[in-house]
């Protein structure tokens, strides 16, 4: 079992950009708590000094006040400074923490993405963030500060009176076992809360995107995976707290209990003649004052401990490890090709999606990928664009295993344009230009122009300076599908894939589409994934992949209808289907 600081100082101590100043905060913190310690024991000597008119240690009761005031002088110094720094580096953590996570989210391989991670990074780097803050600025400084403090405290009891020191001494261990039992359950308490709030996390954000879906079903105002994860969010938060106030009221009964021991032991010290009165009202005043010291502690650690989980969900993404790639780039041996050899790959465990699949693209044809749905034509893709790394098997892009080109080399030889099409809240001149950030207004034009981009300038009232709004909820399914075809285009990468880029146009754009795409077959290998029967039958090569992720057959479409299989009867269904009319 991890004490509190035993794990989290290092922890905190990596996610700083000066991480030499956490030492410094240590340091002015154990002088803090050394000093209060100090000054608190002499009230001992002084208020002797004062009842008996006698000097204690060489020094009578004026000189121990100048002792008194000087300690509290350097203690309010000292304690300035350690909260101060203890701000600071607060401050450093929360401006580095943004940076740090955000460097290792880009190093991340893409399929690392389509975890449900949107609800935890979105809690993790908002309110979440500034509860870490905290541990920095008010937890850890006054911890530190409190337990030299007692350290202090206790020395000097053992000074005064070896039986008082052993008095004080013995409450140490009763506290420690508090403070274990307290950040233990506090712990338990964490654990039950944060899978159900990053649940709900993830279903508000869901909630919110589906919002178009849900009131097509008639479902937005009762949508029941949001309620029961609402409902299962204040279950855990309840019996949490329970958890949690039981640790509290544990800690609150020891430290009753062990004031009324030290007072006990102290007053009967007292009447036994043992100890004066008036400094046995100082020691147990003192004592009080101990007791409230390690009080406190056991609060900072069960506070830090609640905030663990927040650590844990940092380290999660700063640990993350990117698929490895080399330091420096491949030589391209067949630039514009792409070849699967034996690849086979699964999401889970021992349901493969792709078995066995060996097939070759030709530099500069077009290849469309077909088969029903979860036969792998998208991972074929996502393998290609190393979302992912395979099982087992080898893909190659430009004649080189994708493993040994760095992630920079392998996306330059790739545009893509999937399904899911998300543009950013800005102009919708900007949006096309993030194909290739240096082009110039006339590339960016030609290139929307030919996808068919312009007709969507032509209708927004700024023209091409008009904003799409966030995830270009400004333009429908198929405007976006063109606006992420025009980024093809403009980047004018050697290889392309397209999955389903004509899936969401009407009839009038997808001629834009289709007119794009030759373009592109003029100048680029591409990997097509569709359905419309004029993307099919125009490929130069056909892969049909069965329902077991194999490929069935390939070669062109003369090719593949004379073998009268599965291809050759799913033609004919999208043919039949292309002429069915509504009669009366």
């Amino acid at each position: 079992m991890n004490l509190p600081l035993t794990d989290i100082i290092p922890r905190c101590r990596r996610m700083l950009a000066r991480p030499e100043a956490m030492r410094a905060v240590i340091t002015i913190a154990v002088i803090a708590g050394l000093l209060e310690g100090a000054a608190l024991g002499a009230l001992l000597p002084t208020v002797t000094a004062l009842a008996t008119d006698r000097t204690v240690w060489g020094l009578g009761f004026t000189a121990w006040l100048w002792v008194l005031a000087g300690l509290t002088l350097t203690t309010f110094v000292a304690n300035y400074l350690s909260n101060r720094w203890g701000y600071s580096i607060a401050l450093d953590f929360l401006k580095n923490i943004h940076r740090l996570v955000g460097n290792r989210v880009t190093r991340q391989p893409l399929g690392w993405f389509a975890q449900s991670r949107a609800g935890r990074l979105s809690r993790i780097v908002s309110t979440e963030l500034m509860t870490t803050g905290e541990i920095l600025a008010h937890m850890i400084v006054p911890l530190i500060s409190r337990t030299a403090a007692a350290g202090v405290i206790i020395v000097v009891s053992w000074c005064w009176d070896p039986l008082l020191g052993l008095v004080l001494t013995g409450a140490v261990p009763v506290f420690i076992l508090l403070t274990i039992a307290s950040t233990t359950l506090m712990r338990r308490a964490t654990r039950r809360t944060t899978p159900a709030q990053e649940e709900l996390a993830d279903r508000i954000v869901e909630f919110a995107q589906c919002q178009g879906a849900l009131r097509s079903c008639g479902r937005s105002e009762d949508f029941g995976p949001l309620r029961h994860a609402m409902d299962d969010a204040r279950t855990t938060k309840l019996r949490a707290l329970g958890i949690e106030t039981g640790g509290l009221l544990l800690s609150g009964a020891a430290t009753q209990g062990v004031i009324v021991i030290l007072i006990s032991v102290t007053g009967s010290l007292a009447v036994s003649g043992i100890l004066d009165p008036v400094p046995a009202l100082a020691f147990i005043g003192l004592a009080m004052r101990f007791t409230s010291t390690l009080s406190a502690i056991t609060e900072n650690a069960m506070g830090i401990e609640g905030r663990r989980a927040v650590l844990d969900g940092l380290d999660e993404v700063l640990t993350a490890e990117p698929l490895p790639e080399p330091s420096a780039p491949a030589d391209l041996t067949a630039p514009g090709t792409v070849s699967l050899d034996h690849v086979t790959f699964s999401y889970s465990a021992d349901t493969p999606v792709l078995r066995d699949v060996t097939l070759e693209v030709p530099s500069g044809e077009m290849v469309a990928l077909v088969g029903p749905s979860g036969s792998g034509k998208t991972t074929v893709a996502r393998l290609v664009s190393r979302f992912y790394d395979t099982d087992t098997g080898t893909v190659r892009v430009g004649g080189v295993p994708v493993t040994s080109q760095t992630t920079e080399q392998l996306m330059s030889q790739l545009s893509m344009v999937f399904q899911d099409v998300y543009l950013f809240d800005d102009t919708l001149l900007e949006n096309i230009r993030v194909g290739r950030e240096d082009a110039t207004d006339n590339d960016v034009l030609e290139a929307a122009t030919l996808a068919g981009a312009h007709h969507i300038a032509a209708r927004l009232a700024d023209g091409w300076g008009s904003r799409v709004g966030e995830g270009g909820r400004a333009l429908s399914g198929g405007e976006r599908q063109r606006v992420a075809i025009a980024r093809a285009l403009l980047k004018k990468a050697p290889i392309v894939l397209l999955d389903e880029a004509t899936s969401a146009l009407d009839i009038e754009n997808e001629a834009n589409i289709v007119a794009a795409v030759d373009t592109l077959r003029t100048r680029a290998t591409v990997i097509t994934i569709a359905h419309r029967l004029d993307t099919i039958a125009r490929a130069d090569v056909i892969v049909q992949l069965n329902n077991r992720g194999q490929v069935e057959a390939q070669g062109t479409h003369e090719d593949l209808m004379c073998l009268d299989g599965t291809y050759a009867r799913y033609w004919r269904h999208l043919h039949e289907a292309q002429g069915w009319r509504l009669v009366e």
